[in-house]
């Protein structure tokens, strides 16, 4: 019987525990069992804006939504860009150079960013998108029929210039949640806090017993070529799908 070497085995381990994990995840209902709104987004762009400290570059996605849930539903949108990177510094090079051993970087979208992003973009659409509004107004009740239908878009700053590949996750197109169990929560450290004199019935957000994950977009996308080249290459787009994040 041939064997594996030592370090074929631990791959195969490694992987056998990632596959295992991935199926563990939830995954949202294969039907909507919850209201959903009609998501529809237009190309991801780059835009230059000067808000001061000369042209840089953003990235946005103006996008529609139309409720038709036959009810009218509050509209929180909450959108995250994880990007990442194929040849992280290694760890031994990482204290040396904070900052530049990144593999993998979390960016919400820029809400109340400079006004002047915002304005620019409003100005490429003022024919054909007249009713475009900004991140901060498209919050709020959103009723029901395309005629109420909320036009908006979110904003990024620049990508990294390492980054190959990134996924734009998009909550709040659906009301659809699970709670789970956080594996790391310390009873002890909870029944600690609440013998304090000071301490508030609010959740620890440190040490939460539960985590709450909803139904989310995934937009992913590709960069082709070198770090110089990605500055203008066009991002590819991967097939959308729902997760639970």
């Amino acid at each position: 019987m041939r064997r594996l070497p030592i370090y074929g085995v631990m791959g195969l381990a490694i992987l056998v525990a990632a596959a295992r994990a991935v199926a563990d995840e939830p995954k949202p209902s294969p039907t909507p069992i919850s209201w959903e709104l009609t998501f529809k987004p237009a190309p991801l762009e780059r835009i230059q804006v000067d808000t001061g400290k000369g042209p840089e570059t953003y990235w946005y996605m103006i996008y529609t939504v139309i409720n038709d849930t036959g009810q009218d539903v509050d509209f929180f949108p909450e959108v995250v860009r994880v990007s990442e990177i194929d040849s992280p510094m290694p760890a031994t090079s990482a204290p040396a150079n904070p900052g530049e051993g990144l593999g993998m970087i979390v960016e919400p979208a820029l809400i109340g960013g400079h006004p002047k992003i915002y304005e620019a973009i409003k100005q490429l659409y003022g024919k054909t998108r007249p009713f475009l509004v900004s991140p901060v107004d498209a919050i709020g009740r959103l009723l029901q029929g395309k005629d109420n239908a909320r036009t908006s878009v979110f904003i990024f700053p620049d990508l990294d210039p390492r980054v190959t590949r990134f996924t734009i996750y998009f909550g709040g197109l659906s009301g659809e949640k699970v709670s789970i169990s956080n594996p790391k929560y310390d009873p002890r450290r909870a029944a600690a806090k609440e013998k304090k004199a000071d301490a508030k019935p609010a959740e620890d957000k440190d040490n939460p017993q539960y985590f709450v994950l909803r139904k989310t977009l995934a937009m992913p996308y590709t960069l082709p070529g070198d770090a110089k080249t990605r500055r203008s290459a066009a991002p590819a787009a991967g097939p959308l799908n729902w997760v639970m994040r």
